[in-house]
């Protein structure tokens, strides 16, 4: 039987992408998740964080067990949020990191940290953009805080994590300052997002939808900020990053 879980981190942030993972792996291995100490990404320390990534990582090398990681821009969070809303852009990158396994054979059950305020819409509007489902013998559990009640949701959301941090931590070497978290309330992000936004232009890493950008361009430049081009090719687009074990996302 497996079990495939997926989560993001990275909704909320007012800098820096949107990370969701999905991670696969046969229920008999579940044990060794749990004994490694995998689990929900904001109960453990970013150390033990870096960890279980590189630990989840080369024990993929050598079991079986899969993962698939996407980066979404923050242009084109900003294009979703144009288009609708948040929740439908994540019901998007859910069914993409979930495509982009290879194909399971057997029964199993799919674990879904829900980011909709309703469960089992948030499972049904994944589900329904899931290539060739349902898949014979598989379940759906959708609830909010499934990365601390499954261990496979708790390794999606680890590797999610410290991806988005990998890359907040790189881009604030590429800008020359320290960005904070990319979270609107830590005071460093407040300082930077103010950094980001000078002479009437608006940052590309910034997400430009948010109050946050908004209160600070109105500060700056009067007005509202400038809106992205909307780009029609594909709900994925603008460009962004994959990152993915082994051969996994070979489509």
């Amino acid at each position: 039987m497996w079990h495939i879980g997926v989560d993001e981190a990275g909704r909320g942030p007012v800098i820096g992408p949107l990370v969701v993972a999905s991670f696969a792996c046969p229920e008999e291995d579940l044990h060794l998740l749990v004994k490694e100490g995998v689990r929900d990404s904001k109960k453990l320390s970013p150390e033990k964080r870096k960890i279980l990534a590189k630990w989840l990582r080369e024990e993929s090398e050598s079991r079986d067990w899969h993962f698939f990681v996407f980066s979404s821009s923050p242009a084109a969070i900003d294009n979703a949020m144009q288009r609708g809303n948040l929740n439908e852009h994540e019901c998007i990158l859910f069914s993409h990191v979930i495509n982009k396994l290879p194909t399971l054979i057997g029964n199993g059950i799919l674990e879904l940290d829900a980011c909709d305020t309703d469960p089992m819409r948030f499972s049904n509007n994944v589900c329904k953009q899931i290539k060739n489902w349902p898949w014979s013998n598989w379940n759906v559990d959708s609830r909010h805080g499934a990365d601390d009640i499954h261990p496979a949701v708790g390794a999606a959301s680890i590797l999610a994590k410290t991806t988005r941090d990998n890359e907040i931590q790189e881009l604030s070497k590429i800008k020359g300052f320290d960005l904070g978290s990319g979270y609107p309330s830590d005071e460093k992000t407040k300082l930077a997002v103010r950094k980001l936004i000078k002479n009437g232009i608006c940052d590309p890493d910034l997400r430009w939808r948010w109050q946050t950008v908004t209160d600070v361009w109105k500060e700056e430049n009067q007005g509202v900020p400038p809106t992205r081009p909307i780009v029609e090719n594909g709900e994925l687009q603008p460009p962004q990053k994959t990152l993915f074990q082994r051969d996994n996302s070979a489509a």
